[in-house]
């Protein structure tokens, strides 16, 4: 699945569901777009690297890293936002 055929919503509910899954075992009530994911200690380096992994794998681009900067790490907003960007920069 390409990330060319998932909107907004769907990638920000699918990096959701993977937090509060693999990284949380489904501790997530409170998990929102705007939760701050480093500052809480929800992403840490090894965490990041898994997820990162799974967007690879899951919307078959690649994120450089140059692009994994605290700013794009920081909330699932923002963690959409890079994935989103990575992909149109990947399909031009």
């Amino acid at each position: 699945m390409g990330v060319d055929a998932v909107n907004q919503t769907q990638l920000l509910a699918s990096l959701t569901r993977y937090i509060a899954e693999e990284i949380l075992e489904g501790e997530a009530e409170e998990l929102l777009p705007s939760t701050p994911l480093l500052e809480l200690g929800i992403l840490n380096s090894l965490e990041t690297a898994r997820m990162m992994s799974f967007i690879e794998k899951q919307y078959g681009i690649t994120i450089p890293a140059d692009a994994m900067r605290v700013e794009n790490l920081a909330t699932l907003s923002a963690i959409t936002a890079m994935v989103e960007a990575c992909a149109q920069a990947s399909q031009r």
